[in-house]
């Protein structure tokens, strides 16, 4: 199964938490894809404690949506390495209608 994550919070808002608790299940038994928009994608920045776990990142796909991290002054050279930038929610909503088979959002 492949599972999708819209992540729009950062770990001192309220359901970060419990992101991380089904991410951390979902990635070991399922492909997953991580959309990061809104206060989302301060989780791409390098550096910031997000409490992603290696393992999540290494073992899904992590976006961030270009216009949150620009809104943020987050540039690319700032981003983790395996991050893709999206370059509008189109591409985000293309894929959760054509290639996942459920999504999360938190």
């Amino acid at each position: 199964m492949h599972v999708g994550f819209i992540v729009t919070r950062t770990t001192g808002e309220a359901g970060f938490e419990t992101f991380l608790n089904l991410a951390n299940i979902y990635v070991a038994r399922d492909e997953i894809t991580l959309y990061l928009i809104g206060n989302g994608v301060y989780c791409a920045r390098k550096g910031h404690k997000s409490g992603l776990s290696p393992k999540i990142v290494e073992n899904s796909r992590v976006k961030a949506l270009l216009d949150d991290l620009t809104a943020r002054g987050i540039k690319e050279d700032q981003i983790l390495e395996g991050v893709k930038i999206m370059q509008g929610y189109h591409e985000m909503v293309h894929e959760i209608m054509e290639e996942l088979d459920q999504v999360l959002s938190f």
